[in-house]
């Protein structure tokens, strides 16, 4: 089917705007916030158990009051224990209500006067500070999410130089903003970093991460631009290539907008999986996800965020048109359309106008916005509206832009309609005795109604000649001339290489093409001789074949066209099983395959589970495991599954096993292997396969009530929002108080927007 970009716009802008409606009040930073101070700078010390996770902090903010009268300071907080307040030295009364800190200051602050408030608290908020199953752990860039872990005023009006002192595990490292002062220990299992901002932080690209990461560092002008990594997670040479990438977009966007960088450093940050997080660059730190796909065009995408987004902030984060304008900062030459299975809002905005942005209806709209990209940066700073930006244009040209117009529809690529090339069936009719051959052509689907031209090569103990035919239309018949002595005949069409041509031959035929020079006519002799699986004589003049036999794609279909004909018969299962353990992938295959006929077999069962356990090609797993399940007892296959549960790099195995049996496991061990996966410590694709395969076959009402109610808990807000499926089999007053209590705990806006459609 054709689609269009502006097609596939219009849909998404539809969904945009419903989308926007049920998330804006939750995400969406008011216009005018009441803030009767600013700060002047912020010194937190926080220590990290990244186990539990827990943050133990304290952080003094020196206030600067912007009211003749300032009495009291609110701030934002939620989810977190306030232990302590000291205003100048003393302690000060304060009140947690809603997510509000409100803290009560014994003297009045005149305009201009400042004050020291030093806060103590703890946080293990699962809103503010993500955490994976490989040790990461980081905090939220999602809108409003710092106040999840730090008590502030949580707005991007709100900016401020920050130095930060993390006490962590020795093993581990911390990256945050600015540059690391020090690093040292303070005792056998912690020590101390020290990170210092001299530019103001914006709250809303506040954040840091903790992991056992690799460093390289590189300089691009006075900037320090540094790429960090788990050990294993790249090679070196994507490294290097990304650090090359990151030094020279900044140098590019610095000259493009005839602005500086606006932070001191540059931390890029690689991370496996990105939590359902929206925003993935804060100021100065870029966080690159491995499961968004390419690794440099997030880059790219993040370092244009430095100024669209951190140095520029908005009160709506995700909104379409402030891709548009990273698109337009990174260019499309060398990025491209992002890896978005979790429906990420802002990918999908990014994707949008990274296929459409060149396509636009109004070129002079792009024209001028690309043009004034460097103005706009100079002109504004902070948060900043697209008002503000179409003022700037419109001042240009005369013209208000307050929205974007669609790209122009063009054509995409598409394969033929039927998915396939023509075909023709072939009937070999042959007159042994009067030694004439007629081909009989019959379309399978629609005809060629040009004429077809076809090599018809006669293949003999002593000669080999070839004919020149044609044929054409939805029927035709030609007749070969045949020399005597004829063994078999191949044919093709030179001038038609993508036709299809299903051969009926004789059996002698096929029999003699086993022996032709070209690897693929011998294949397809083997193929096809699969139809004659009840000749007494097939068997014998394949074992002759394979004995010579020197290329292991032919010995293949050779294989699989022998199991054919001996099924299961006693003492055929050596054959094969030798074949299992060749050195050539297409030899496995087959032999696996064969040995599907063999049920009950102990010698062929123990063979497919040893492959089965060694092998580390998805391929001969598949094709192994299809097999192990049709001639193994099923408690041996679950045992085989709970043999790869928590071993490195094989849980995936034992997912695939689950997904082959659980549906005809009677006992249910399957599913009680895939609680395990849904609700343990493993990364989020395994558990998601594991919730679904339990919503699939798990209907009991009594399992999910309890199941439920240890989900709605869980800190990936994917699986809250996957695991709401179930409700489903909860018995009315069970699903109607479960969504009311997750409703009103809840505080991601995707998993309320989706409480609130199963309330309806």
């Amino acid at each position: 089917m054709k689609k269009s970009i502006a097609t596939i716009l219009f849909l998404f802008v539809l969904s945009s705007h419903v989308i926007a409606q049920n998330e804006g009040t939750v995400w969406q930073y008011s216009a005018y916030p009441n803030l009767p101070y600013s700060i002047e700078k912020l010194d937190l010390e926080m220590s990290i158990d990244p186990q539990e996770p827990m943050l133990i902090s304290e952080g003094t903010f020196t206030l600067v009051s912007r009211y003749s009268e300032l009495t009291e300071v609110v701030f934002n907080t939620a989810e977190s224990q306030i232990k302590n307040i000291i205003v100048n030295g003393e302690e000060a009364d304060f009140t947690v209500s809603s997510d509000s800190l409100i803290i009560a200051l014994k003297d009045t602050l005149p305009t201009g006067a400042k004050a020291e408030i030093t806060i103590g608290w703890t946080s293990n908020s699962r809103y503010g500070i993500k955490k994976d199953v490989y040790g990461n752990l980081w905090s939220s860039l999602n809108p409003k999410s710092r106040r999840y872990w730090i008590p502030l005023p949580d707005h991007p009006e709100v900016s401020f130089p920050m130095t930060t002192t993390f006490t962590i595990p020795t093993d581990l490292s911390v990256i945050s903003h600015g540059s690391k002062v020090t690093d040292e220990l303070a005792s056998v299992d912690q020590k101390t970093v020290q990170w210092n901002s001299e530019e103001d932080i914006p709250v809303s690209g506040l954040t840091f991460v903790l992991g056992n990461y690799e460093t390289i560092s590189a300089r691009a002008g006075v900037k320090q631009v540094s790429l960090y990594a788990n050990e294993n997670a790249l090679l070196p040479e994507v490294r290097e290539g990304l650090l090359d990438i990151a030094v020279n977009t900044l140098k590019d966007h610095e000259e493009k907008l005839s602005f500086e960088y606006p932070y001191r450093s540059m931390n890029v940050v690689v991370l496996p999986d990105h939590q359902w997080e929206e925003v993935q660059a804060g100021a100065g730190v870029i966080y690159l996800y491995q499961n968004l796909g390419s690794l440099s065009t997030q880059l790219k995408r993040g370092i244009a965020a430095q100024w669209f987004g951190n140095y520029h902030r908005y009160l709506n984060t995700t909104d379409d048109r402030y891709e548009f304008l990273k698109v337009l900062l990174s260019g499309t030459d060398e990025t491209e359309a992002l890896v978005n299975s979790d429906d990420l809002q802002s990918i999908h905005r990014w994707n949008i106008w990274e296929k459409g942005v060149d396509n636009m209806n109004d070129i002079q709209l792009k024209e001028v916005i690309e043009g004034s990209l460097g103005e706009m940066v100079q002109q504004f700073e902070g948060v900043t509206g697209w008002d503000d930006y179409a003022d700037l244009w419109y001042d240009k040209v005369g013209m208000y832009w307050e929205s974007l117009p669609q790209p122009e529809v063009f054509e995409t690529e598409e394969t033929n309609e039927s998915g396939s090339d023509p075909v023709y069936n072939v009937d070999y009719i042959y007159d042994e005795l009067n030694g004439s051959l007629l081909l009989a052509f019959e379309a399978v689907e629609a005809p060629i109604e040009t004429l077809v031209s076809v090599n018809a090569t006669a293949f003999s103990f002593t000669d080999t000649t070839t004919t020149e035919l044609s044929f054409t239309g939805a029927e035709d018949t030609v007749g070969v001339n045949l020399s005597s002595g004829i063994d078999y005949l191949t044919i093709n069409t030179p001038d038609h290489p993508d036709l299809v041509l299903n051969e009926t031959k004789p059996f002698m035929f096929w029999i003699g093409q086993l022996r032709d020079q070209d690897p693929d006519n011998r294949i397809q002799a083997a193929e096809s001789l699969r139809a004659f699986s009840d000749n007494p004589d097939l068997q014998l003049a394949l074992r002759d074949v394979m004995g010579q036999e020197q290329n292991e794609e032919v010995r293949a279909a050779m294989l699989e066209t022998l199991s054919s004909i001996t099924k299961d018969a006693t003492g055929t299962e050596e054959t094969f099983i030798s074949y299992v353990n060749s050195d050539n992938i297409a030899t496995q295959l087959s032999g696996l395959k064969a040995l599907a006929n063999y049920e009950g077999n102990e010698s062929a069962a123990y063979t497919i589970r040893n492959k089965l356990i060694r092998t580390e090609e998805d391929t001969v797993f598949n094709t192994g495991l299809r097999s192990y399940v049709q001639i193994a007892p099923l408690s041996d296959v679950i045992s085989l599954a709970e043999r790869f549960e928590g071993s490195d790099n094989s849980d995936d195995k034992a997912m695939k096993i689950l997904k082959s049996v659980v549906g005809t496991d009677t006992t249910g061990s399957a599913l009680q292997l895939s609680d395990r996966y849904a609700l343990g410590q493993f990364p989020y694709d395994l558990r998601k396969e594991a919730l679904q395969l339990l919503i699939a076959h798990n209907k009991s009402s009594d399992y999910w009530n309890e199941t439920l109610s240890v989900l709605k808990e869980d800190r990936d807000a994917r699986i809250r929002y996957h695991a709401l499926e179930a409700v489903r089999y909860l018995d009315p007053a069970q699903r109607d108080d479960l969504l009311s209590s997750m409703l009103n705990e809840e505080l991601d806006p995707r998993v309320i927007r989706k409480i609130k459609s199963f309330m309806n």
